[in-house]
């Protein structure tokens, strides 16, 4: 019979109760003793009692530690950076809650990974890899621990009709998993501020997204995006600029289809100077509004109906399109259902208002205090 310990590698701490796994070489049974428990006298008698029995041998064999990494990873042709994220996974007999605020059970060092992005058409590489630079940033505290967030970030374009592979390298142990997807939507953030607009949207002609499977009412989701759209001038360049607002409540839906006076409210236009900075050397003007759906490519839509089916509580099904690691990487886009139109006084409130006053946005006659 052989004998080996059941445990946990790296610098992962083990859970509370410990547990010794006792395999017999020949029969195949396996017997799980709770370590702690055998501190009474009967546990350690009926531990020797297995031994002797099944005539165990000598020597203890530690179950070797395999390092398990989650990369999570998303390209947006609409979004002038792509980010990827990669955390530790770990298992426990004990309560995963207790591992959580762990930090070195589920983040990794900071520029623990090489990350590459290849952009191919046709099969073939276009240009050369494009390198993520690795960034700390701020997490809110929540269920997982903040000690340390280190994401990574690329800000070159994405590609309407590439596919892309993404290259993650542990820069420890060399190991490397890697994943292709597909491009969705077909519309970049500067041709977005082109795009013909509309006061109401009945009067918005929207895009088509042929490749996208699902439907694209507002009303059918949960979730839609308000893009603030503004150029920004500096130094003799032309910088194309945005700010997303999530709202909170459904009833904000309606707004894009009111004939309201300001068309905008006094809480957008103070999230808006929360997210602008003030900066006396640069001009401002205020392109519109972008009322957005967040929709999924084809690799996240499988990943999502993955984990909206119905099963067992006790199992958690599995979706990965990672090679040789674990994870997903995929596409999404941000579609555009109402492309709001600026009116003179929507304008000239943001350039005096109260809020953007200092921000140096252009009023209505195109002139700047």
């Amino acid at each position: 019979m052989r004998c080996g310990v059941w445990g946990v590698g790296g610098d992962q701490k083990p859970p509370h109760t410990s547990y010794l796994l006792i395999k017999n070489t020949w029969s195949d049974k396996i017997f799980i003793l709770n370590i702690d428990d055998m501190k009474k006298a009967g546990s350690i008698l009926l531990l020797l009692s297995i031994l002797f029995t099944f005539s165990c041998e000598t020597d203890l064999e530690i179950a070797e530690y395999k390092e398990i990494s989650v990369v999570y990873a998303l390209i947006n042709i609409k979004d002038t950076a792509q980010y990827l994220r990669v955390n530790r996974g770990f298992s426990t007999s004990g309560d995963p809650n207790d591992f959580t605020q762990v930090n070195d059970s589920v983040n990794y060092p900071f520029n623990a990974f090489d990350v590459f992005l290849e952009e191919y058409q046709n099969g073939s590489l276009i240009g050369d890899p494009v390198q993520y630079q690795p960034i700390d940033r701020q997490k809110e505290p929540g269920l997982f621990s903040n000690a340390s967030n280190c994401v990574y970030k690329t800000t070159s374009p994405i590609n309407e009709d590439s596919e892309y592979k993404l290259r993650v390298i542990n820069r420890a142990t060399g190991s490397e998993t890697w994943g292709m997807a597909s491009v969705l939507g077909g519309m970049t953030l500067e041709e977005s501020f082109y795009w013909e607009r509309a006061f109401y949207r009945v009067n918005y002609a929207a895009e088509i997204v042929p490749d996208y499977v699902g439907t694209l009412d507002p009303y059918d989701h949960e979730h839609y995006i308000m893009r603030f759209l503004y150029w920004e001038y500096a130094g003799g360049e032309t910088y194309y600029k945005y700010v997303d607002w999530i709202p909170s409540m459904d009833p904000f839906k309606e707004i894009a289809d009111d004939d309201t006076l300001y068309q905008l409210f006094d809480a957008y236009y103070k999230y808006l100077s929360e997210e602008i900075p003030v900066d006396p050397g640069v001009k401002r003007r205020a392109r519109g509004v972008d009322y957005m759906l967040a929709l999924p490519g084809e690799e996240l839509q499988y990943f999502i109906q993955v984990y909206e089916q119905p099963t067992n509580p006790h199992f958690f099904p599995e979706y990965n399109n990672m090679h040789d690691g674990n994870g997903i990487f995929g596409s999404k886009y941000y579609y555009t259902y109402f492309g709001l139109k600026l009116k003179l006084k929507t304008i000239d409130t943001i350039s005096w208002g109260r809020y953007l006053y200092h921000h140096r946005f252009a009023d209505s006659n195109g002139e700047w205090h």
